[in-house]
């Protein structure tokens, strides 16, 4: 039987912490490069003639990103609150609590990072998406 933390397993509890780390990252480097690649398109003389709706594409991905990443945040923020009673090893090992070991810490310290984190992605990707929306496209410097 795996060991339980609150609601979740140890396990699922784990997978759900990634979740909150990892995603966020993700989704703001492919919304940045798949945008880049929609200026790109929209800017050569092959992608004139596909009469591509530039703000319309970077507002879309915008949007998939930030809502990732507002997934991703409800990941961390789950974890944090999960293992919010978490020990951090104040006494010393033979103290009697937790059996010793300094269980869940990792969980609860990566968890409050992703939801810091995360917020700042959130910036970035708005920042990133309505910039391209308000800029000047295809000028020649």
């Amino acid at each position: 039987m795996s060991e339980r933390v609150g609601r979740f397993t140890l396990r699922q509890l784990s997978l759900v912490q990634w979740i909150g780390v990892v995603v966020a990252p993700l989704a703001w480097t492919g919304q940045h490069v798949v945008g880049y690649g929609v200026g790109q398109a929209r800017c050569s003389v092959a992608g004139l003639g596909w009469g591509i709706d530039y703000d319309v594409w970077q507002l879309a991905i915008m949007a998939c990103a930030a809502l990732l990443i507002l997934v991703s945040e409800a990941a961390a923020v789950t974890v944090f609150l999960e293992t919010r009673e978490t020990n951090y090893g104040d006494g010393p090992p033979g103290a009697g609590r937790w059996g010793g070991a300094v269980p869940y810490s990792r969980l609860h310290f990566f968890a409050t990072a992703a939801a810091v984190a995360n917020v700042l992605f959130l910036t970035v990707i708005l920042l990133d998406g309505l910039g391209s929306v308000f800029s000047t496209l295809c000028a020649q410097s």
